[in-house]
């Protein structure tokens, strides 16, 4: 494990790990554990907890009680686990995450359910303020909402 703190890593998914830095997504081998550990420092943070088991590396950053107090409650976002949602809306965020928006007759079709069943789908996650409806009418579409 010594090896990643001096900057040298192994791809484990080489193809993924090539279209990650050809999509300016990564920087360069081997930075990231460093500039984890450097951020964490500039912030005042103690050193993060890092363990490598098997083909994956827990990391755990550790924040203060100070800063855990001082978040507004009105700034907090609305309970929604990930284990609380329907498999509909995990599947529409999933989408959402990586097409960045979707349209009414794309969710029916994803989801493969009916246009009510959808609108649903869509209402529910708008009220838990994970989703945000754009446009009017034909235009319509839905995103994430980053608020």
């Amino acid at each position: 494990m010594e090896d990643i703190f001096n900057g040298r890593s192994e791809s484990r998914n080489r193809v993924l790990a090539n279209i990650f830095k050809e999509l300016g997504l990564i920087e360069q081998w081997g930075s990231g554990i460093n500039r984890i550990i450097n951020s964490c420092k500039e912030y005042g943070l103690p050193t993060p907890k890092i363990e490598e088991q098997n083909d994956f590396m827990d990391i755990e950053i550790i924040r203060s009680q100070d800063d855990l107090q001082t978040i507004k409650p009105e700034v907090q976002p609305i309970e929604a686990d990930y284990d609380r949602l329907s498999e509909e809306e995990k599947q529409l965020l999933l989408y959402l995450l990586d097409h960045n928006q979707i349209v009414r007759k794309e969710a029916v079709q994803l989801l493969k359910i009916g246009e009510t069943k959808t609108e649903e789908v869509f209402n529910e996650l708008m009220h838990k303020k994970l989703i945000e409806r754009k446009g009017k009418g034909r235009a319509t579409f839905y995103k994430l909402n980053h608020n």
